[in-house]
Parts: C-alpha cells; sequence; structure tokens
C-alpha cells in the first residue's frame, strides 16, 4: 500500500510539473455577427485550433505550427495571447502572440461571417528554412469530399483533374497517385451545409497541398518535401482559409479569398486603362495544316472582328513558324487594330525566367502594341514558381501588359493584388477533349461548386465541334456558367461565322458578358449533377444550366432574381443543334424544362 501511495504522489507530482511547464490556455475568436467562431488552444505544450458555426462543428481540434530548420514553432508552447484586434469590413481580426521555448511568433485570425482564416508571421529577420507546416484540418464525420483527379504526375503539376468526390475517410486511399491533393478541397456536411478548405495570397511562399493523413485529417503539404523552402523572416505565410455555407448559393458568393489579399500597389497600378477583360478567339485548339500561317491568323481576325471578340491569341508556334517573327507580328497587329482586335502572345515560361531575358521579350511585346501574354509550363507551385508568377505579374504591369497563366496552380487571390492577372488555367478544360480525354458532363456541372471557388479559370468553353459527351447547347453555357475575364473561346470563330448551324446564337455571343455583377444558384442544382446560375451584367440577366448526368432532368425556373416589371427572354435549347424561342417572362412566373443528357440551356432576359 506504502509503495503504492509512493508512486501515485510521484506522477501527480510529474502532472503538476508538466502542467507548469506547458499552461493551458485557449483563445476564443469570434466575427462580427457572432455567426463564425474559432479557438487556439495549447495543450500540453502543442497548438491546435477549431472553427464553429454556431453551435456546428466546422474543423475539430487539429494541428498548428511550422517546422522551421532551427525550430518548432507551436511546440513547446509557453503562453499564448491576443495582443490586438480589429474589425474591418464586417470582419474582425485578432492578433495572437505565441510564446515558445525558441521563438516567439504571430499569428493572426480573421473571422467572416462566412468563415475563418489564419496566418503565421515568421519569427526575427533573414532568411528561414521551412521544412514543414504542422496546420491541420480535422473534418467533421459522414462528410462527403469533392477533389480533383488525375492518375498521373501531372495531377499536382497542372491541376488539371476531373472533379469527383468520395467519403473523407477513404481520402488516404483513394487516389493511386497517393494522398496528397490539391487544393481546394470542397466538404458536404452531415446535414448537407459546405465547407472549403483552400488558401489565399499566396506570395513569397510555397503553395498549400493537403495530405489525407488519416482520421478525417488533412495536413498542408508542400511540393519542395523534405528539403523544405526559404522564407523572409517577419513576413508572413498565406491564410489557411475554411469558407462555410449553408447551401451552394451561398458557397458559389462567398468572397472571403478576395477580401484576404492585400489591395493592388499604387506606384504599379495608377493607370489600369490597358486592362480590360474581354472575348479571345484561338487558333491552337482546332488547328490544320495552316495553323499558323499569316493569312490563317488573319481569318481568325476578322472572324473575331464579326462576333464583336475584343482578342486573338497567337499561342504556341508563332516564334518558330516565321522567318520574321517580328515584322509579321507588327503586320499582324496592324490588321488586327483596323478591325478593333488587339493580340496576345503565347510564350513558355522557361523562356522568361532569367529577369533580363524576361524583361528584353516584354519590352519588345510593349513596342508592338501586344495587350498580353499567356505563359505556360511553370507546372509547379514551389516557392520558385510562385516567385516566378509574381515577378511576371509586376514586369508586365510595368509595361501595361495583361497575363494568363497556364500550366499552373488554382488562384488564391492574385488578381486582386495584380489586376493585370486576366485568367489563368489549373483547371480540367476543354485541351483534354483533343487529347482523346473528353470532358465528361459531370465535371462541368461540378465545376462552378468546386475549382471556381478559388477564382477565374481558363478552360476555354464552347468547343462546339469537338463538344465531347455533352451537346451544342451545354458548351454554350458553359460560355456564361465559368468566371473568366479573359474569356478565350475554343472553337473556330471561322467556323461559327459560315456555318448556318451557328447563326441562331452568333447574337449571344456577340453580347457574351465576360464580367459579373450578380450570381444566383438556382434551385436544383447539385454539385456534379446539375449546375444552374442566374448571373446579370448591368441590366441583363442570363440563366445557364447544364445537365451533368446521362439522363433527362426537370429544371423549373422560378425567377425572383427579377424586378417587378416584364421581361423579353431569348431561350435557347437543345434541339437540332441549337433551338431558339422568345417569349414574355416575370417575376413570379414558373417555367419548365427538360434538360437531355448532358444537355444544356441558356436564357437571355432583358427589359
Amino acid at each position: 500500500m506504502g509503495y503504492k501511495f509512493h508512486l501515485i504522489a510521484q506522477l501527480l507530482v510529474l502532472q503538476i510539473i508538466a502542467l507548469k511547464a506547458y499552461p493551458q490556455s485557449t483563445l476564443h475568436f469570434q466575427d462580427p455577427s457572432r455567426k463564425i467562431s474559432a479557438q487556439l488552444s495549447v495543450h500540453k505544450g502543442q497548438l491546435t485550433w477549431s472553427a464553429a458555426a454556431g453551435g456546428k462543428t466546422l474543423i475539430e481540434p487539429s494541428a498548428a505550427g511550422i517546422a522551421l530548420q532551427d525550430a518548432e514553432l507551436g511546440r513547446a508552447v509557453s503562453s499564448i495571447s491576443i495582443s490586438r484586434q480589429t474589425i474591418i469590413n464586417n470582419s474582425r481580426i485578432y492578433e495572437v502572440t505565441v510564446k515558445g521555448a525558441q521563438y516567439t511568433f504571430g499569428m493572426e485570425f480573421r473571422l467572416f461571417s462566412d468563415g475563418c482564416a489564419f496566418r503565421y508571421k515568421l519569427p526575427g529577420e533573414g532568411i528561414k528554412k521551412i521544412r514543414r507546416e504542422y496546420t491541420s484540418f480535422a473534418i467533421p464525420a459522414a462528410s462527403r469530399v469533392w477533389f480533383f483527379e488525375r492518375n498521373s504526375a501531372w495531377k499536382l503539376k497542372s491541376y488539371a483533374g476531373w472533379w469527383t468526390s468520395t467519403s473523407i475517410d477513404s481520402l488516404p486511399v483513394i487516389s493511386s497517385s497517393g494522398p496528397v491533393q490539391g487544393k481546394p478541397l470542397v466538404m458536404q456536411l452531415r446535414d448537407k451545409s459546405y465547407i472549403v478548405v483552400t488558401e489565399a495570397a499566396l506570395y513569397g511562399y510555397s503553395g498549400m497541398r493537403l495530405e489525407a493523413t488519416g482520421n478525417r485529417t488533412v495536413q498542408v503539404n508542400f511540393t519542395e518535401g523534405e528539403q523544405g523552402f526559404e522564407a523572409q523572416g517577419g513576413q508572413f505565410s498565406p491564410w489557411r482559409v475554411v469558407m462555410y455555407a449553408p447551401d451552394l448559393n451561398s458557397l458559389v458568393n462567398n468572397r472571403m479569398i478576395a477580401a484576404l489579399n492585400p489591395r493592388p500597389d499604387r506606384s504599379l497600378y495608377n493607370d489600369v486603362s490597358y486592362i480590360q477583360p474581354g472575348k479571345a478567339v484561338w487558333s491552337w485548339i482546332t488547328r490544320k495544316e495552316n495553323y499558323m500561317q499569316p493569312d490563317e491568323e488573319k481569318r481568325f481576325i476578322d472572324a473575331a472582328a464579326a462576333l464583336k471578340f475584343n482578342y486573338t491569341l497567337l499561342d504556341e508556334g508563332w516564334e518558330t513558324v516565321w522567318p520574321d517573327k517580328w515584322e509579321q507580328l507588327k503586320e499582324i497587329c496592324a490588321y488586327a487594330a483596323d478591325r478593333q482586335v488587339k493580340v496576345w502572345v503565347w510564350r513558355d515560361s522557361k523562356w522568361l525566367r532569367e529577369p533580363k531575358q524576361r524583361d528584353a521579350f516584354l519590352d519588345s511585346l510593349a513596342l508592338y502594341g501586344i495587350a498580353g501574354v499567356k505563359t505556360d509550363f511553370m507546372n509547379s507551385e514551389a516557392k520558385a514558381l510562385v516567385d516566378f508568377e509574381i515577378g511576371f505579374l509586376k514586369a508586365t504591369a510595368a509595361r501595361r501588359l495583361m497575363v494568363n497563366f497556364h500550366g499552373c496552380h488554382a488562384p488564391t487571390g492574385e488578381s486582386v493584388t495584380y489586376p493585370n492577372e486576366m485568367t489563368r488555367e489549373g483547371i480540367r478544360g476543354l485541351e483534354l477533349n483533343t487529347m482523346n480525354e473528353p470532358i465528361p458532363a459531370w465535371h462541368n456541372a461540378a465545376l462552378p461548386f468546386t475549382r471556381f471557388l478559388c477564382g477565374h479559370g481558363d478552360y476555354t468553353p464552347g468547343f462546339f465541334t469537338n463538344k465531347g459527351p455533352t451537346t451544342y447547347t451545354h458548351q454554350l453555357a458553359l460560355m456564361y456558367l465559368f468566371n473568366s475575364p479573359f474569356q478565350c473561346m475554343a472553337e473556330n470563330p471561322v467556323t461559327i461565322v459560315n456555318d448556318p448551324l451557328y447563326a441562331p446564337v452568333i447574337p449571344l455571343l456577340q453580347t457574351l458578358p465576360v464580367t459579373w455583377d450578380e450570381t444566383w444558384v438556382l434551385e436544383g442544382s447539385e454539385i456534379g449533377k446539375l449546375a444552374a446560375l442566374a448571373k446579370r451584367n448591368a441590366n441583363e440577366w442570363y440563366v445557364a444550366v447544364i445537365n451533368g448526368t446521362e439522363l433527362p432532368q426537370e429544371f423549373t425556373l422560378r425567377p425572383g432574381f427579377l424586378g417587378r416589371k416584364n421581361y423579353k427572354a431569348l431561350i435557347v435549347s437543345d434541339g437540332e443543334g441549337f433551338a431558339v424561342q422568345q417569349k414574355n417572362i416575370k417575376r413570379s412566373d414558373t417555367l419548365k424544362f427538360t434538360i437531355p443528357a448532358t444537355g444544356g440551356l441558356v436564357i437571355r432576359i432583358t427589359n
């Protein structure tokens, strides 16, 4: 008995010592509307965090911290405290001080009415080597997760996977390429609400990937692996973001990523008149034996003018096919300018990574009046390539050039800080239809609720002559569903202008908006099955619907988004090509449609 008593006493002493060494503390955060809350806690010296919406758990207690070369931030923590809090644009920011055995470092939590985000402030000065990040997200049980899949090394190089789903428990083993997934991950919770895990403001850091580690948990993962990467002491990491939405309409209208990015540098963007959203024609995807011949490119420009498109894109080959590329480019630009069309050009990023070579090329483009540059094949979100992208945006802005990134990761809000970024790939688009991997309708029906939550995407919609297992009107609807201020159409515009099949929809293409003032997700929408959106540009509304299934679906339109007046509707549906009708419509109407298997519907509504 004496021995047992002595042993118990020793254990109690050890527990008391442990509590003194690692004090237990919790900080509580809340957005101004008190809808979203988060906690940062210390348990036995380990930093953890969690998030909730009212009484609903969004993220269960999860690890936080960063492993540096010489310290483990978030381990052996002695205290945490709130040093300051402010309210900005209906969100509350908490500045936190974390004291540890080796470093004191900072964190910021920012809470909105529809989600929360946090980031780290690296300690000290000089270069810090980041080996890994402990940040994790423990997802509630019975959640279903949407992720993009491509069973090859290209999956995490170009983000060009198809969107599919699985249970959160099977995420560690579902992919043959391994447990690491790209961003975002979209979770549907047990009660049919949604959370999204992603990042915002990726600058001076490696891009966040997410490794499924088991127990319904994903952990931040980096391209560089154990070798790590270098970042500047005193800088902030990107924001680790959790969006919350009770329904798909709230999900699509979440604006956290934009709010978390800094505003543009006025010295670089004092005059933004050159930044002009628009529609583009593109000869590469429908290329034939006369591809990149000057006369063929001029035919594309003529067709662009007839369709009231703003741009033509000269893709791969213009520098190698033309004997005197600069003289020929000058001629093409003059020909296009006479028709109120401007020119973009393509270049492989490997020829742009050395600053002097990059700047000389961009100077030449500016001299010849080029509007924008499409650069390609970064094929990584390692810090070196992230730095390349930001350096490229700055260099092009200095020369009043717009940018389209291809072969890259999904956006994290870069276009907020660098508004000359007009679009980026990081999406599985219609290029794949030319590679014997036709895009399925269910992938398209998932995109508005998954990849496009991060921002614009250069999917290159409207491939009518190579539409895969979809319909003509499905392809037309994609041009309205998918956001891209530089909307590059896949179809050969000469075909559209000359083939009577397209005559009914030419007026729609001529007036196609590429930016939107308001978006409503309509009833019946379901990720991967039916995408139905109403979108407003100025005084005109457009309804775009696609069926992601191989069975007909009933769709009911109740246009509560309209004002209290009478409107005219131009309705395009599937038939022998395009079936077009006109009718009057008002807010109180109920319109019923049958969307054929993998089909579509487009409605233009005007006063």
